[in-house]
């Protein structure tokens, strides 16, 4: 003998699938973005090193800090006195939610406006279900953070 099914119950499964169903678009629109993440990693994220230059230790702070000397000097573009400069872009490639962004961090000499090194990251901002979390992201993987640590490095104290 079989037993009727509550009302309750199948106002359950309903909204279950629906929910399924409207969320399904959403984790498309979330996997596609995070694929052309990976792709455009490939093709020019990461950090890119042109030129390394080595500075006396006096150029550097007891916890590493560079530039001690121009802390406060973000006016020169990030600290790095008058012969460096650090520039930071961001551009919008898809708008909406989910979004995608490309991230350049760029360090150039100043006397011959020569880049020394950039840092490239493409993220995915979004694309989930609405609520009171932080939205999630997708980014490029294995790209150190700090790119001031390869492009100026320390002078051997002998």
């Amino acid at each position: 003998m079989s037993r009727p099914i509550s009302i309750s119950r199948v106002m359950a499964l309903v909204l279950i699938a629906l929910l399924a169903l409207s969320t399904t678009g959403c984790e498309r629109a979330k996997t596609r973005l995070d694929r052309e993440v990976d792709r455009l990693c490939a093709i020019d994220g990461g950090v890119h090193i042109y030129e390394t230059i080595t500075l006396s230790k006096e150029n550097f702070g007891p916890d590493g800090e560079l530039f001690p000397q121009y802390r406060g000097d973000v006016v020169s573009g990030g600290g790095f006195g008058p012969d460096y400069k650090w520039n930071s872009f961001t551009k919008r490639i898809v708008d909406g939610d989910p979004s995608l962004t490309r991230w350049e961090q760029t360090i150039i000499k100043e006397s011959n406006s020569k880049v020394l090194g950039k840092r490239i990251v493409y993220v995915r901002g979004g694309g989930d279900l609405s609520g009171p979390w932080a939205p999630s992201a997708y980014s490029c993987r294995d790209v150190p953070l700090d790119l001031t640590q390869q492009v100026f490095l320390k002078e051997d104290s002998k």
